[in-house]
């Protein structure tokens, strides 16, 4: 999003990180622009979220499957734990592999590109010291960062798009691309 995104929408992003390991958290209260109050949940360790959640791929995400989404065309469901947002679920393709995704909408351009920017900072800190490779592409509508180790590790994929007058970041580990 050249000339358009500013790097904040990471900090709404991260704030929505849960997962369910023992760790502390600490709760707090945001204000949007639209003045609606925003739950958050902060978690100390924000690389022990997204390692989690790469490991939990093996299983099929299975420790994190809360109730199954009632939907006769895709085996999906809602989750406990929640990258970006408050609505996550993981999907089995046909091929009987699992994704994970989160969505939100944002409503405007300055806070989706610095959360976008700052979740994507967050990403490449705790996986490019273990070998990950990053690659971002901007447009005037849209940011994608992606995050790939190898061909048999999930592939990591934050993605910012304008849609309508508002925007939506997008978070996905999903199928190697080796697969």
């Amino acid at each position: 999003m050249k000339n358009y995104i500013i790097p904040s929408i990471v900090a709404f992003i991260l704030a929505g990180c849960t997962s369910k390991t023992n760790q502390t958290t600490t709760t707090t209260t945001t204000t949007t622009t639209t003045n609606q109050s925003v739950k958050t949940t902060v978690i100390p360790d924000e690389c022990s979220t997204i390692n989690n959640l790469i490991n939990g791929y093996e299983s099929g995400f299975n420790s994190i499957k809360t109730d199954k989404v009632n939907n006769q065309f895709t085996n999906q469901w809602r989750t406990n734990s929640h990258m970006i947002g408050a609505n996550c679920t993981v999907t089995l393709n046909k091929s009987e592999q699992a994704s994970y995704q989160c969505q939100t909408p944002v409503n405007t351009q300055t806070q989706t590109v610095k959360s976008h920017q700052k979740l994507a900072k967050q990403l490449r800190q705790c996986l490019t010291k273990t070998g990950w490779f990053e690659s971002q592409k901007e447009t005037a509508s849209s940011i994608y960062s992606s995050f790939v180790l190898d061909t048999k590790t999930p592939v990591i994929t934050l993605s910012t798009n304008q849609e309508g007058k508002g925007f939506t970041t997008r978070f996905e580990i999903a199928p190697p691309l080796g697969l």
